[in-house]
């Protein structure tokens, strides 16, 4: 069985963040060794190790994953095939998706960040990533879907 690829984007939810599979074992891996430093070179050496163990086990990135059949951002899962209505609202940057068992889930195009400084490029590339993002979540519902009149409203 092959690992899920997941096409990540980084987006300012609400929630809390991820933390990758290589940033666990780094934080795992500085505080053996901050144990190790502080048996054998002493309690400033350790204690260095260990601070930056704890800051890589804190430090946590905000973003919204796009797996083959399901969509993870924070703490909240969404399975494509179980989103019975979408409305996709330009004027207003919001994707809103609702699930069979009433679960919903909005994503906005003022939480993309951007590098940007200038407000009209801010604008442009907010717009441009909440573009593709949602017309991949679109797509990746419409093929999931077995309800053949799911359309964006």
């Amino acid at each position: 069985m092959t690992p899920t690829q997941f096409a990540s984007f980084k987006y300012q939810h609400d929630g809390k963040g991820n933390r990758s599979q290589k940033r666990i074992w780094f934080a795992c891996g500085c505080l053996g060794l901050a144990l190790l430093a502080l048996a054998v070179f002493g309690p400033i050496p350790g204690f260095v190790l260990l601070l930056v163990a704890v800051v890589a086990w804190l430090v946590t990135t905000r973003e919204l994953m796009l797996g083959p059949r399901y969509l993870l951002c924070g703490t909240s899962i969404l399975y494509y095939a179980n989103v019975k209505r979408m409305t996709l609202s330009r004027a207003q940057g919001k994707l809103r998706l609702v699930c069979h068992d009433g679960q919903s889930f909005v994503l906005e195009r003022e939480k993309f960040p951007t590098g940007a400084r200038k407000p009209a490029k801010v604008a442009k590339n907010k717009a441009a990533k909440f573009d593709k993002v949602s017309g991949k979540i679109i797509e990746k519902v419409r093929k999931a879907s077995a309800n053949t009149d799911l359309s964006v409203a």
